[in-house]
């Protein structure tokens, strides 16, 4: 009987092979698998929330939690040179898009530079909160808003770098006992030209004195203060006077209201650090008051002046490794940096609230950066949670794995 069962089969398993034939004898039940499992995943589609407002002075807490996309021409004009932080940048670029989730700190902030009275002196707006909870990405909403609302950007992307991670230092050449950077200062030259050349253009500012940085370089007074930036970038040497130059210059035009002058600087409470990583010959570390550059951007914190604004972050990473106890003010600030921006306004950029945690997720999974359909179910993201305390960089570091 069993050699009767074999021949008639073998007809069979020689015009199907056996797994055909297996495949044969279950397919009712895979098209059954295959039809549900195709409902499923229609089923469990998730797509990021976003909106088509792609301008931030447009933004209102109806957007809060969605996402809104940054051209790629707008990302290369005002951050090409820096301001988004390089791992965010890195995902970004996996994603094939620079995307921002609109946040209540970033609108607070927005609001309260629309109803500023520029005729007093600048309001200062300090971002400040725990690591990682998005104060520089905030910082970017708000500088795009201050650059399509027509402010003139005066941005440090981190003010931190020229302290820990400068590329040179060299003795001032106009003032003994002060130091430049003068490659980072061409670097910060080319960012203030890409941000803010076609605004120059149309505000036709021009320099109110003479410069003479040599016997031969010499910039006239009444010419046009992109002269003043191009005379840095082409003689590294000056850069950094021409940048301390230069502030003083936006401070006199802001105040004869003839532009609107922002400073936006993520990690301000880096200029009052007690010591850099530059030593001097006796081998003491040099006063961060002691750079150019420094001094360039703290002039533009005094009550002098109006017509601008100050926004930055208070953030303890850019501080000392022995003073990162606190994330509070006037802890992370000391005793000369909160004199020298009093009265200020804090800001809290505190961790994701429920509707932004969940926002995040179906990002990730809409960008297939999430992949794993465990993470993106109710107990997936009670997990992430659980895990991340809704951190937003704690939360992209445990969703690289999955």
């Amino acid at each position: 009987m069993a050699g009767l069962m074999s021949r008639n089969l073998l007809p069979i398993i020689h015009h199907f092979g056996t797994s055909r034939l297996l495949q044969t004898q279950r397919s009712p039940f895979l098209r059954e698998a295959r039809c549900w499992s195709s409902e499923l995943a229609t089923a469990v589609k998730i797509t990021a929330p976003r909106t088509s407002v792609s301008q931030p002075g447009l933004h209102t807490e109806d957007h809060l939690g969605l996402w809104y996309t940054l051209e790629p021409d707008v990302v290369k004009r005002l951050f090409g040179l820096g301001g988004i932080p390089k791992s965010y940048l890195l995902q970004c670029k996996t994603f094939a898009e620079t995307c921002l989730m609109i946040r209540k700190p970033a609108l607070t902030v927005i609001d309260y530079i629309k109803r500023s009275n520029l005729k007093l002196p600048p309001n200062k707006i300090m971002l400040y909160g725990e690591d990682g909870t998005g104060k520089s990405l905030s910082l970017v909403h708000i500088a795009q808003f201050l650059s399509e609302d027509g402010w003139l950007l005066v941005h440090v992307p981190w003010a931190t770098q020229w302290r820990r991670n400068f590329k040179e230092i060299a003795p001032s050449a106009s003032v003994p006992g002060h130091y430049d950077h003068p490659l980072d200062s061409v670097i910060w030259l080319q960012h203030f030209r890409s941000q803010n050349l076609e605004l120059l253009k149309t505000l036709q500012l021009e320099t109110s004195e003479q410069y003479e940085w040599s016997r031969r370089d010499i910039t006239e007074a009444g010419v046009p203060l992109m002269s003043l930036v191009e005379q840095g970038i082409s003689r590294a040497r000056y850069a950094s006077d021409c940048i301390k130059a230069l502030t003083n210059e936006l401070k006199k035009h802001a105040t004869a209201g003839r532009c609107k002058v922002a400073l936006v600087a993520d990690g301000i409470n880096t200029f009052f650090c007690s010591k850099s990583r530059y030593r001097l010959e006796d081998l003491s570390y040099l006063e961060p008051q002691k750079f150019t550059i420094y001094q360039a951007f703290m002039n533009m914190l005094n009550n002098d002046w109006n017509n601008g604004i100050v926004v930055g972050s208070v953030d303890r990473l850019a501080n000392d490794g022995q003073r990162r106890d606190s994330y509070l003010p006037r802890y992370v600030l000391r005793q000369m940096g909160w004199e020298a921006l009093d009265p200020f306004i804090p800001i809290l950029v505190s961790n994701y609230n429920e509707l932004e945690m969940q926002s995040i997720i179906d990002y990730y999974v809409d960008r297939h950066w999430l992949q794993n359909p465990e993470g993106h179910s109710e107990i997936g993201r009670r997990e992430l949670v659980s895990l991340s305390g809704c951190n937003p960089y704690m939360l992209m570091n445990v969703t690289k794995s999955l």
